[in-house]
């Protein structure tokens, strides 16, 4: 059974003619029959009687207009909603950030998006980006903005934002005195950074590395909590840490800690927009995506 079956049927139906079905629909009258007929022989029932000149419909008949009124009436909702997504009118969006993300601008830019689409609504999740990976997999969130190239293969990302990655010191530290400083002159310091496989960490074990370097911190700290534990440790003279600028600029800017210039450094992390590979993505994911390609969130 068709949709199409069904509108013929229900055409001929109301108009209880053939020939009247026919002529609304702009279709022959043959065609009409045969829609008709193949539906009768699909659902082993007879749907129309001929009582003299006029069309009747039978028991089955009946029922199986009023189904088809109900169904007619659910396609067309089903049609306007779609048409309301399109147009960004209404609808859900589950977003996913990594915590970098979640303390840049990014949240900035899912309110504005929420400004210029009102009727939209907007659950932002802010999770490790290994987990809200596993999200976007089991089908949890529509997109995510993680710290790294998607892992598995079942996801893509594109580049969302790069955050500079600086070494920071206390300010009466002697290397702060230095107008540049040496990836060698750093490694003899104590370090203090987060524990393995976070980006950042990643990104410094494999730059020492480049310069054949070991880059074995004093001090590895979890991820839930990092940042504000590694500043607090550095600015108590306990060492150099590593974060992203945006995260100690502020504290810079009070006295409590100085970037060093370290021209061997030059790291830059950068934030990914990830979504499902295999999963259609809907009018309204698509626009939010167009949408952070051009809104920074500044």
């Amino acid at each position: 059974m068709t949709l199409h079956q069904l509108k013929v049927f229900s055409k001929v139906g109301k108009l209880r003619s053939f020939t009247l079905a026919a002529a609304s629909l702009d279709v022959s009258q043959p065609s009409v029959s045969f829609v008709v007929q193949s539906l009768e022989r699909e659902l082993g029932a007879k749907l129309f009687e001929k009582l003299g000149n006029k069309v009747h419909l039978t028991g089955a008949g009946e029922k199986l207009l009023h189904h088809a009124e109900e169904i007619a009436a659910k396609v067309e909702e089903i049609r306007g909603e779609m048409d309301e997504l399109k147009g960004l009118k209404r609808g859900k969006l589950l977003v996913g950030s990594s915590q970098l993300a979640g303390a840049s601008s990014f949240p900035l830019s899912v309110e504005k998006f929420k400004e210029q689409y009102p009727k939209i609504e907007v659950f932002l999740k802010i999770e490790r980006s290994d987990i809200l990976e596993k999200n976007l997999l089991d089908g949890e969130i529509d997109l995510a903005i993680i710290g790294w190239v998607p892992r598995s293969p079942l996801l893509t990302g594109e580049p969302y934002r790069k955050e500079e990655v600086v070494a920071f010191a206390p300010p009466n530290h002697p290397l702060t005195k230095k107008r540049s400083v040496s990836l060698k002159l750093i490694a003899k310091e104590p370090l203090i950074t987060h524990r393995e496989a976070s980006p950042i960490r990643d990104m410094l074990d494999k730059r020492f590395a480049e310069r054949g370097l070991r880059f074995t911190p004093v001090m590895e700290v979890d991820f839930f909590g990092s940042r504000d534990t590694i500043k607090s440790m550095v600015a108590n003279r306990m060492g150099i840490g590593f974060l992203s600028k945006r995260f100690v600029i502020g504290d810079v800017e009070a006295g409590r800690l100085k970037t060093l210039n370290v021209p061997e450094l030059r790291l830059h992390r950068t934030m990914y927009i990830a979504v499902h590979k295999k999963r259609q993505l809907s009018p309204l994911v698509r626009a939010f995506i167009d949408f952070l390609r051009h809104h920074t969130g500044q």
